[in-house]
């Protein structure tokens, strides 16, 4: 008892802590990508399920589901960039104090954290939802209580919802393994197993029987429930096929008859499947020494690609000159930055100056022998952003269309065009040097290695 004390007055301390001020925002960069923060975001409130946050913490959680809802909200309506950034940040400093009282809660529940985590591995919330529901209800109970600083609950209903979750998990688990066998039996039973074949159908339930005493007892013992689950099966199947001869004859002699016969017919397949087993292996044998002859041929080429596309990477970095552009990998993609492409203020018509510049773009993607092209125009921050998605796009589409009809006869290169507007800078858009790299085209080069 007073262990248990020590353990609500050291709960009580930690909450009080937390519950001293609201949750400390870590504000966003301004030059961060509003879409991208709100699905890396939307990823942490998935893990934080994964980890239980949502019924340890429930309370912060919400209201960190709750920004996430608005983040998107305003993301769709194309609404200004800080608030979304805002909401996000709020939202993450939510969830950074739905994960400080979870410690707290863990702490005093460790038992019943556990018990739940399990009972979700065997599925039991898709098995039996409701049930599932109501055991997650009475611990967000406690632990809501734990967040507002009220420990009382905690030690109180502690041992009720680990038995809960804990009998979830036995029938979770039981209903995993037992499930077939026990229908095949009831199929049975409504076709007169218990007149034809009774022997047989006392055999199967006691099979069923002896693996859900060995579930209740040693429900972690998995190879073992795994192997009385398939010999309940087997039992079922073969009362199924003991029931149906038996019909063929009499209530009285019907029934041995047919074990008779299933005898014999086990003999016989036990020897097709001694044949079937040798088989079996050496078609492993060979399957196996064909692989690694595959792996040895994938293992060269790989070699080999990897060695051209260097080769071809470090080519079209001579191509250029330092203020003409920047040539990068990207993963397999090669990226060609094009910073001597020059537009008129606000206009998306190439000049002729950019052209020789463009022919080098075209000899380097036939030299990559491309399997497709993307064009990526960027702007800076400077007005609108309807109105510089629209003019990056126009400017993508003019690059596009140039490389597209000066590519050479027959090649199969697919081009695309995508406009960004300013969601992706490179540089702060607070400083005249940084707008100017903002303001780009891109070109990425997807290859295949098999072109290599």
């Amino acid at each position: 008892m007073k262990l248990m004390h020590a353990s609500i007055l050291s709960i009580c301390l930690l909450v009080s802590a937390a519950c001293a001020h609201e949750p400390a925002v870590q504000e966003i960069s301004a030059t961060a990508i509003p879409a991208d923060e709100v699905s890396k975001f939307e990823q942490e409130l998935a893990q934080a399920v994964t980890d239980q946050i949502d019924v340890l913490a429930p309370t912060n959680y919400a209201k960190a589901k709750e920004e996430l809802k608005d983040a998107k909200e305003d993301v769709k309506d194309h609404d200004k960039a800080k608030d979304i950034l805002r909401q996000v940040a709020v939202g993450r400093a939510y969830l950074a104090k739905a994960r400080d009282f979870a410690k707290v809660a863990q702490g005093n529940m460790n038992e019943v954290v556990e018990a739940r985590r399990l009972a979700v591995q065997e599925k039991a919330p898709d098995a039996f939802p409701a049930e599932f529901k109501d055991a997650d209800d009475d611990l967000k109970n406690v632990t809501a209580d734990i967040e507002d600083n009220k420990t009382e609950a905690a030690a109180r209903d502690r041992t009720k919802i680990l038995a809960q979750y804990l009998d979830l998990e036995v029938r979770a688990i039981r209903r995993t393994a037992l499930n077939d066998a026990e229908g095949r039996v009831n199929k049975a039973k409504k076709d007169g197993a218990e007149a034809w074949a009774p022997q047989s159908l006392a055999g199967a339930e006691k099979s069923i029987k002896d693996a859900d005493n060995f579930i209740i007892a040693n429900r972690h013992e998995t190879a073992k429930i795994k192997e009385l689950s398939q010999q309940a099966l087997a039992a079922a199947d073969k009362l199924l096929l003991i029931n149906k001869e038996a019909r063929n004859g009499t209530k009285a002699t019907g029934e041995q008859a047919a074990l008779k016969l299933f005898a014999e017919r086990e003999k016989n397949s036990q020897q097709q499947s001694e044949l079937a087993a040798a088989n079996t292996r050496l078609n492993q044998a060979n399957t196996q020494l064909n692989q690694a002859k595959a792996q040895n041929t994938a293992a060269e080429a790989a070699l080999a690609s990897g060695q051209s596309f260097n080769q071809k990477f470090e080519n079209a970095q001579t191509q250029f000159t330092k203020s003409e552009a920047e040539v990068y990998r990207q993963g397999d993609n090669l990226v060609i930055r094009l910073k001597g492409l020059e537009f008129n203020n606000a206009k998306a018509t190439l000049k002729g100056s950019n052209f020789p510049l463009l022919a080098k773009v075209k000899n380097v993607i036939g030299d990559m022998k491309a399997d497709s092209v993307t064009v990526e125009g960027h702007t800076d921050s400077v007005g609108s952003e309807a109105k510089n998605i629209e003019l990056s796009q126009a400017r993508a589409e003019a690059v596009k269309s140039y490389l597209e009809s000066n590519s050479a006869s027959g090649a199969a290169v697919r081009y695309s065009a995508a406009g960004f507007g300013f969601q992706k800078p490179i540089a702060t858009n607070k400083t005249p040097a940084g707008r100017a790299q903002n303001r780009r085209v891109d070109v990425v080069i997807h290859t295949q290695a098999a072109n290599m």
